[in-house]
């Protein structure tokens, strides 16, 4: 049982979220220019942001779930002190292919905000952890937003190369105040590594609403990485025709909807996580009608980017929250289950909102998105009536 955390220490993960986690994505508002600077096409400055995540997936794979076993404040230390080392060295990249094997190993490093998810559950009172949770979980939503428009505003003054050594250099600061600030963890798993995997896919097995939440946050965040990689094409060609810095100006209205986290988590404590996940699929979906009729209207666009993220958002809270209700001795492997599937989608979002953007351009990669949406809509249904079943044969 958690026994709470300091007001001090929920900003201060919450900081480190916003921070860390734009690593992830410093890269989606310069691939116009990272196209031009390395001499491709659209199609493959596209990789750039599929390799990051894909590193990232098998960080959360790999890394993530050491977090049972070894002491999450190390763990996380040296965690940030790699990716911000690899941030550093991404400006210095000599062609497109070595940037993205550098952004894939940066990614498989850059996990300390999926460590810090868990830790903040373990340690929350059980009265306390959906809203701890919801709050810390908006640094990882804000963060995610605020990147593109920092990216955007420093490429413009700064040229695109600063990104890169800023983020870089904010990841090796707070690897240092960690130390200072965050408490010192117990491992709760006393075996083997070898062992600690085969646990965790054990408990992939085992668990019917893991494997849901898990499938349903892949594809959620398949379709929010397919919108934002493609937003990018969309805006930079006519009519819009816009710089860096006002492309980088839509991440700031997807805030909005990433500060609706904390709310969302304090009603999924008093009402339960499957009110919060219908309402978030249902806002997605309207988001992305909207979207497929917008593709040269700035308006329509600006409500759908509102629309769109605030309904991600709100029902990534809930699917993942719902996790933490099970084995609290797991939760970095149960963690690590959900963020991999999550990254896993969000990954192949990249890459397919791109071959749908090539194919059908914003037309295709809106209703692809409802589409996708539409699934996890039936999913997360269907799982409800199992759920239900069990509980009358019970």
């Amino acid at each position: 049982m958690g026994k709470g955390l300091s007001r001090s220490q929920v900003f201060f993960m919450t900081l480190t979220c916003i921070l860390v986690v734009g690593n992830l994505y410093y890269n989606q508002p310069l691939l116009g220019i990272l196209a031009r600077e390395f001499g491709v096409t659209e199609a493959k400055v596209a990789l750039v942001p599929a390799f990051t995540l894909i590193g990232y997936a098998l960080g959360i794979l790999f890394l993530v779930p050491m977090g049972d076993m070894i002491e999450r404040r190390k763990l996380i230390q040296g965690g940030m002190t790699a990716a911000g080392l690899l941030a550093v060295a991404l400006p210095f990249s000599p062609s497109l292919g070595v940037f993205c094997a550098i952004s894939c190993v940066m990614g498989f490093f850059n996990v300390s905000q999926s460590i810090l998810i868990p830790f903040a559950a373990n340690l929350a009172k059980p009265e306390e952890r959906g809203k701890v949770v919801g709050i810390v979980l908006s640094g990882i939503l804000i963060g995610s937003l605020m990147a593109r428009t920092l990216a955007g505003f420093i490429a413009q003054y700064f040229g695109w190369k600063t990104v890169f050594i800023f983020a870089g250099a904010v990841s090796l600061i707070l690897s240092v105040v960690s130390q200072f600030v965050l408490p010192r963890s117990q491992p709760t798993f006393k075996g083997t590594y070898k062992e600690l995997m085969a646990s965790t896919a054990r408990l992939f097995r085992e668990l019917p609403t893991i494997r849901e939440a898990a499938v349903m946050g892949a594809i959620l965040f398949g379709t929010f990485s397919a919108f934002w990689t493609t937003l990018t094409f969309l805006l930079e060609a006519a009519p819009f025709n816009f710089e860096p810095k006002t492309i980088g100006l839509f991440g700031a209205l997807g805030m909005i909807g990433a500060l609706a986290a904390p709310l969302a988590g304090r009603y999924a404590d008093k009402k339960g996580a499957a009110a919060t996940i219908r309402m978030g699929l249902y806002s997605a979906m309207a988001a992305f009608a909207l979207l497929a009729i917008s593709s040269k209207v700035v308006i329509g666009i600006v409500l759908g980017v509102l629309l769109l993220d605030l309904g991600i958002q709100v029902a990534h809270i809930s699917n993942q929250s719902r996790i933490f209700n099970f084995a609290p001795e797991a939760h970095s492997r149960l963690n690590t289950i959900y963020i991999f599937f999550y990254f896993v989608g969000g990954s192949l979002g990249s890459y397919i909102g791109s071959a749908l953007w090539s194919w059908g351009q914003w037309p295709a990669v809106s209703l692809g998105g409802l589409g996708f949406c539409l699934i996890a809509t039936l999913i997360f249904v269907r799982g409800q009536k199992n759920r239900a079943t069990a509980e009358k044969m019970a």
